[in-house]
């Protein structure tokens, strides 16, 4: 198959408003900000097959945004069908965006290929395009541990939404990964290395010196996958958040 030029940013997550908020639908919202803020020539959105989509225009020819209405563990479905169809090169042309437990919050890395630590949705897109593509990981952190040492289990954690103190990193992750997709479209994924892996900003010290510190695949969302350790817009199977 003769790839097409354009270019894909998938972002990953689980479809409905029960789920909008949480910390796995971070690919989702990074997604939602490009959209608006980001992607010249941005169409409406548009139901096809198993994802929302919008397409837009980028430095060398078509752009498509895609929000797979599969649940996260089945993100592959949808992957392969857009693939598939509008002849994308997946290890050229394909940029994954997703949320990264093994990254603290507000952290964004761009990077190709690599493991998955547990993350189900990236299993899935492996499994159903074979190829090193692009990712833009979006840092969420570890559930913290109780006084007892004890912590919430991943699939809990992972479908919880961001606790108010770290509303002002997730803005900054956003704001820096839509900047990364720019980058991506225009300069490639290299250019992004180099302009991105961003750190978090660190906290302000307190007065006095103290530190402040759309359509779906039915089935169950799949919390995690991510091992302890790592919607907007359906296909056959027992699907989960996770």
């Amino acid at each position: 198959m003769e790839a097409s030029g354009t270019k894909l940013i998938m972002g990953l997550g689980n479809p409905g408003p029960a789920y909008a908020d949480n910390r796995h639908n971070v690919g989702f919202m990074a997604l939602d900000l490009f959209a608006r803020e980001g992607l010249d020539g941005a169409g409406p959105p548009a139901n096809f097959k198993s994802s929302l989509i919008v397409t837009g225009a980028g430095r060398s020819g078509r752009v498509i945004l895609a929000w797979p209405q599969t649940y996260m563990n089945l993100s592959g479905h949808a992957a392969r069908e857009l693939v598939s169809f509008y002849k994308i090169s997946a290890a050229e042309d394909l940029l994954v965006v997703h949320d990264e437990m093994d990254l603290p919050c507000g952290r964004v890395k761009a990077t190709r290929g690599g493991g998955s630590a547990g993350h189900n949705g990236i299993d899935s897109v492996k499994e159903a395009v074979p190829a090193d593509f692009a990712r833009l990981r979006i840092g969420i952190g570890r559930p913290p541990k109780d006084l007892w040492g004890a912590s919430p289990g991943s699939r809990d954690y992972v479908l919880s939404p961001f606790e108010p103190e770290e509303n002002p990193l997730v803005e900054e992750a956003l704001k820096a990964a839509r900047e990364l997709m720019a980058v991506w479209l225009k300069d490639g994924l290299s250019a992004a290395q180099r302009l991105g892996n961003r750190r978090p900003p660190k906290p302000k010290a307190k007065k006095g010196g103290e530190g402040e510190g759309k359509p779906g695949v039915q089935g169950e969302p799949d919390g995690q996958g991510q091992a302890e350790g790592g919607g907007k817009p359906g296909g056959q199977g027992q699907a989960g958040p996770g």
